[in-house]
């Protein structure tokens, strides 16, 4: 069965976002529901080969790096729609790597990943984030909660971005989404338009952000 992922966004650029959201999730789901912060410090890498197959593709290949660990993840891309996206993602261990060259050679050795090319693969841009994640656990779903404060970087570009992002871990999608529409209307802020990857596609494109 393909691992499904789905998940809201929010801007967050706006004054107070982080602020308002939690104050939102905490009247909606009510305080006891939603764990203390945990603060990640996390470096994605997306990958392409030289011909853009995968972008042609509407694949993103990324590498994570957190808390000394690497993982090599892809996934659909897809368009927001009222700021929800729901794709395919699978991710995978990369067990003894502790740098970039380790990993995509890790990658190069492995030629394939469900039937994906993984070798001859070259750096595109960086998200670096300061992710402060929070677990909402109702009796119809357990939900992850992220704050993410990032720097996303292609070439000599830089842009700064703020998102709120919502994903479903388990249990029922309509309740889910039902739980987000309210959060919305507590919180009074927008749904994103754009995710942190097509943002970074922008910028690498030319392209206003």
């Amino acid at each position: 069965m393909k691992n499904l992922e789905t998940e809201f966004k929010w801007e967050g650029q706006t004054p107070r976002a982080f602020w308002r959201m939690l104050s939102a999730v905490k009247k909606v789901a009510g305080a006891p529901a939603v764990s203390a912060a945990k603060v990640l410090y996390i470096t994605d890498i997306y990958l392409d080969h030289s011909d853009g197959s995968f972008e042609k593709e509407r694949l993103a290949f990324r590498l994570r790096r957190y808390s000394k660990q690497w993982e090599a993840t892809f996934k659909t891309r897809t368009q927001l729609v009222n700021g929800k996206a729901v794709r395919r993602e699978e991710t995978q261990a990369l067990a003894g790597v502790q740098n970039l060259s380790q990993a995509l050679a890790q990658l190069n050795a492995q030629k394939r990943w469900k039937k994906l090319p993984v070798c001859g693969l070259v750096p595109l841009f960086r998200i670096r984030n300061k992710r402060r994640v929070r677990l909402i656990t109702t009796p119809h779903f357990q939900a992850e909660l992220a704050f993410d404060t990032c720097m996303i970087c292609a070439g000599e570009k830089r842009v700064f971005l703020k998102e709120i992002e919502l994903e479903l871990k388990r249990g029922r999608a309509p309740a889910f989404d039902e739980f987000a529409a309210r959060l919305s209307s507590a919180s009074g802020l927008a749904r994103a338009t754009k995710s942190k990857v097509r943002t970074a596609h922008a910028l690498l494109k030319g392209e206003n952000i």
